[in-house]
């Protein structure tokens, strides 16, 4: 297989990985400390939709390279990852309003599938890596 192609898959998953990181590890901690609940609140409305969006494009970049040159496997884990990343970004709205609507137990359940699709999605790109090094 042409060196290339694995760099630019390599680089499709370690790109995941680091944005993921960087908004578990550095982002969201640090809005909390830094700014108050309603300005801590505006800019993560307006950031998560770009993390979710940015995480998408990237993954159907790897479907693509994956549909092309890699195994079936790899393009249904790709597309997996996809379609991860594409709820995560069209329950962002839904998230919002439940939160602005007082309803907590949706909010939380919204919450808690967008935490665990960033997990799952953290775990792949592991995975995906270590498969094709």
């Amino acid at each position: 297989m042409n060196e290339t192609v694995i760099v630019l898959l390599t680089l499709s998953y370690s790109l995941i990985l680091g944005i993921i990181v960087a908004q578990v590890v550095l982002t969201s901690p640090v809005v909390f400390k830094v700014l108050d609940n309603d300005n801590a609140s505006n800019f993560l409305r307006a950031i998560f939709p770009r993390y979710y969006l940015l995480l998408f494009l990237i993954c159907l970049v790897a479907s693509l390279i994956s549909y092309l040159w890699f195994s079936s496997m790899d393009l249904w884990i790709a597309l997996g990852a996809s379609i991860l990343a594409f709820i995560g970004f069209i329950i962002i709205p839904l998230t919002n309003s439940a939160r602005d609507r007082g309803w907590n137990r949706l909010f939380k359940f919204l919450h808690n599938l967008s935490v665990l699709n960033t997990i799952i999605l953290f775990i792949i790109a592991v995975a995906q890596l270590i498969r094709i090094s």
